[in-house]
């Protein structure tokens, strides 16, 4: 089991005067409903009952937020130890683009290591072989831990099931990064990746996949980092 500690008092100012210097990106969760985004502190306000956060607020939260009558909201995100922190935060009040949230009383450290996820660029994709030939995911987010793709080739209308089945490995798959303005295209070799998660879309008949990084040379774990850093930069400009 994990083991956890809290942060109090001026640990809690140190860490999100950190947050906002290196505008990490943190998960926002509305509580007891079904919407998560990524978002980052751009500011802590004092006021006169004390210090408030200024959240970037993100697409679609006032929909929810008060379709919910809930400000009941709980943040994930990885710290400078690279340590997952969780805390949560109730009330508060839409400004503009921004949430203000009042200080929560401590952040909970969590005592083992997580990959965060990030989501990837329009044209992001996966490809290797299986027995039944070959396979193309389209990928939705990735991490330095794994990946989450849906099945492109072959088309679900082409299968009798799933292509793929739960704890199967594949061997040398190359992930390809599409080229921007700043990046030329790249590829990354992952040279073993088992399948942890198989989610079927019975509406639109799509298989989406999860798959965990087995083995990765050194340089090709290197490359998938810098993409995932150039990934964060591109959601934060974009916003």
């Amino acid at each position: 089991m994990a083991e956890t500690a809290k942060l109090q008092e001026q640990k809690l100012i140190d860490l999100f005067n950190y947050l906002i210097e290196k505008r990490v990106i943190i998960s926002l969760q509305v509580v007891d409903a079904d919407f998560e985004r990524l978002t980052c502190v751009t500011q802590i306000r004092r006021e006169a009952d004390g210090p408030w956060l200024q959240i970037d607020m993100p697409e679609g939260f006032q929909a929810v937020a008060f379709k919910h009558g809930s400000m009941h909201l709980r943040f994930n995100f990885n710290g400078p130890d690279q340590l997952e922190y969780i805390f949560t935060t109730r009330g508060g009040y839409v400004k503009g683009r921004d949430l203000h949230l009042p200080f929560p009383e401590y952040v909970e450290r969590v005592q083992r290591r997580k990959n965060f996820r990030m989501p990837t660029p329009i044209g992001t994709k996966m490809m290797f072989r299986t027995e039944r030939g070959p396979a193309v995911l389209s990928l939705i987010n990735i991490s330095l831990g794994g990946i989450l793709g849906a099945l492109v080739k072959p088309a679900a209308k082409d299968l009798q099931g799933s292509l793929l089945a739960m704890g199967q490995t594949i061997q040398h798959a190359g992930i390809i990064v599409p080229p921007d303005s700043d990046t030329e295209e790249l590829i990354i070799i992952i040279h073993k990746m088992e399948v942890r998660r198989i989610e079927h879309d019975t509406e639109r008949n799509i298989y989406r996949y999860a798959f965990e990084f087995k083995e990765i040379q050194p340089n090709e774990n290197k490359k998938l980092t810098q993409a995932i850093y150039h990934f964060q930069r591109v959601f934060l400009q974009r916003r």
